[in-house]
């Protein structure tokens, strides 16, 4: 019987990071960022989220308390940013002006009660997570339910973050068990066996993740390539919120300032 072999290897990748370019990003304090695909960074205090060029000049504002504080936000898809708001149940889409598209949708009002993660999965269909059933949902734009993956795992499973590559792969982020994979019907792929990481960001053939205040590179493994973590060395104080985009390190530190570090591989 043929045995298969997972080689994981561990390298150090140095990055070349100027303080001169370190940032001081706007004149407000945030606790959430994130990217578009052309470089926009989006960042979320309470009710308000604030949009920006990537050299830090501020473009558009969106705010309306009615729905409680904001959640998580995805930018993904330029032409429809979503909004979740879990604590009201809400979506919403905002164009790229962050202009509503249409009316708030109600989680609530389709039966979905405790649905604690929301992303884009494409332009028409919109991703969830219900933490109660650990169920893993997709639905249309108006949240009629598409398809739904019951997710089974031995203990306790409670995602922190879900992050969606529209049309390619579902990251599920738990804290005991490490990061779950799923293509984009919902169908299991694969465990990353990592505990304790605090926060992720999902690219097509890439996770990065903060991990005891370092940032890892997890390569997904091809059939050509084995699976690889790379250590990404940046020294920066205490982060909660990261985002790399166009050779630029977002980061909101521990006093809830956004930085922006330029990153260059050597």
């Amino acid at each position: 019987m043929k045995q298969l072999i997972t080689i994981i290897i561990i390298l150090s990748v140095a990055l070349s990071v100027s303080a001169q370019e370190r940032l001081f990003f706007a004149d407000k304090l945030y606790e959430y960022v994130t990217t578009d695909l052309q470089g926009n960074v989006f960042l979320t205090m309470g009710s308000t989220l604030d949009s920006y060029t990537a050299d830090g000049v501020k473009l558009q504002n969106f705010s309306d308390p009615t729905w409680g504080s904001i959640s998580r936000v995805d930018a993904g898809i330029a032409s429809k940013i979503l909004v979740f708001y879990q604590e009201s149940g809400t979506v919403l889409l905002l164009n790229n002006e962050l202009s509503p598209i249409n009316g708030p949708q109600s989680l609530f009002d389709k039966g979905l009660m405790t649905v604690t993660l929301a992303a884009m999965g494409n332009p028409n269909k919109i991703v969830l997570y219900d933490e109660t059933n650990q169920d893993l949902i997709i639905t249309d734009l108006s949240l009629n339910t598409l398809s739904q993956t019951h997710i089974t795992f031995p203990g306790e499973f409670h995602p922190t973050d879900m992050q969606v590559v529209p049309e390619h792969r579902i990251a599920l982020l738990d804290t005991l068990h490490g990061i779950c994979l799923f293509d984009f019907f919902g169908t299991y792929e694969k465990m990353i066996p990592i505990p304790e990481v605090q926060t992720m960001q999902l690219m097509k053939d890439q996770i990065i993740y903060l991990k005891d205040k370092t940032l890892y590179r997890y390569t997904l493994p091809t059939e050509t390539s084995p699976l690889s973590i790379q250590e990404i060395n940046i020294s920066i104080p205490e982060i909660f919120a990261f985002q790399l985009s166009h050779n630029y390190l977002y980061y909101i530190d521990n006093e809830n300032i956004v930085w922006r570090i330029e990153v260059k591989e050597y």
